[in-house]
């Protein structure tokens, strides 16, 4: 497991850089989300880190994670400043709720509570890499290799440091249980804002078309969802289960690729 930081001159397409918008716009709002948990989620680590011993085969997987997250973090910030460029309204004020509400976690929740929202997330990483690797070509024809190049290297070092977050928190005490809830609760907050990011950058592009182009774009959005979903729950089954544990999980075709990347 090692940090990345691959030359990707993405950006000329953004924000429309699928054939269909609504895919666009579901992928940019994951990214302005991302642009604010995966800060939170490093000062999670460095403090899991910092109460364990330098020895520890957990400190340097952590000092690896936070570096891949890093690194993830100052790409989709260039991906992001077309989102701004581009003149979409609101997108701060998301961004401002969701930092409220990761100080207010750092502040008040224990380590072990904050530990289990990163696990509630990253236990989402394997399952989107193999989504994106493997089961949306077809949305990808005609999308900006650079900008599908992004998206792929990011979830492959997911998948890589796959059981960093998981194995940090169990050693801080977590188990099955509160794991359950908390990754419940963990999804249905992030959920909350890529929907609102989502509904956001389409309200403003929707302004600009037909009232029969709305309709066409409003199935092409559900159709979207609906694929996604069942994928996701499908797989979320053996997340949730007693003895799961992401080490064993499916290798996506194509990630090598990726994870061979400087």
């Amino acid at each position: 497991m090692r940090a990345r930081q691959p030359a990707l001159n993405f950006g000329a397409s953004l924000p429309h850089w699928t054939r269909d918008i609504e895919l666009s716009h579901m992928l940019n709002g994951i990214s302005v989300v991302v642009m604010e948990l995966e800060p939170f989620m490093n000062r999670v680590m460095r403090r899991a880190r910092h109460e364990l011993p330098a020895d520890d085969p957990l400190y340097g997987d952590l000092e690896t994670f936070v570096r891949q997250e890093a690194n993830h973090t100052l790409l989709h910030r260039q991906y992001n400043q077309a989102l701004y460029d581009a003149g979409y309204q609101g997108i701060e004020d998301i961004e401002r709720m969701m930092r409220e509400d990761y100080t207010r976690y750092l502040k008040e929740w224990p380590l072990r509570e904050l530990l289990a929202y990163c696990e509630g997330f990253e236990c989402l990483g394997p399952i989107w890499a193999e989504f994106l690797f493997e089961a949306v070509d077809d949305l990808f024809e005609g999308a900006d290799p650079a900008v599908v190049d992004l998206w792929r290297w990011h979830l492959a070092e997911e998948y890589e440091h796959r059981m960093v977050a998981y194995s940090v928190y169990h050693r801080f005490g977590g188990h099955w249980l509160h794991r359950l809830v908390t990754t419940f609760k963990t999804h249905r907050h992030l959920q909350k804002y890529v929907s609102m990011c989502g509904t956001l950058l389409l309200a403003a592009d929707r302004k600009s078309m037909t009232p029969e182009q709305v309709a066409e774009s409003k199935a092409k959005s559900a159709n979207i969802r609906r694929r996604l979903s069942l994928f996701i729950l499908k797989r979320l089954w053996r997340v949730v289960q007693p003895f799961y544990s992401p080490e064993h999980l499916k290798k996506p075709a194509g990630i090598e690729h990726y994870l061979s990347m400087p």
